[in-house]
């Protein structure tokens, strides 16, 4: 997955995003299926977690897309990634 990215920040983002997005679905699958208010918790933390790391990533991304506008494609891929994830988040959290 390195070879697709020639910025390192848009490399790190996706590795924010993707994990993030897959542990937060186990998460809400694992507490839907046993009702286990362990994973309630675990659930919270992550999800706060989850919204302010992408949150805090979000801000270094806009600038290198803004200073490296010609790689536009590659920006709006890590981008994207990034922005879906703070709302899943915040939707874990109502779910929750």
């Amino acid at each position: 997955m390195k070879n697709r990215f020639k910025h390192s920040i848009n490399y790190i983002a996706v590795q924010i995003a993707l994990p993030s997005m897959i542990v937060g679905a186990i998460c809400l699958f694992l507490f839907k299926n046993n009702s286990n208010t362990g994973f309630v918790g675990i659930g919270y933390f992550l999800a706060i977690v989850i919204g302010v790391l992408n949150s805090i990533m979000l801000l270094p991304l806009v600038v290198n897309t803004i200073r490296k506008i010609k790689d536009y494609p590659e920006h709006l891929k890590a981008l994207v990634s990034l922005l879906i994830n703070i709302p899943l988040s915040g939707a874990y959290l109502e779910v929750l």
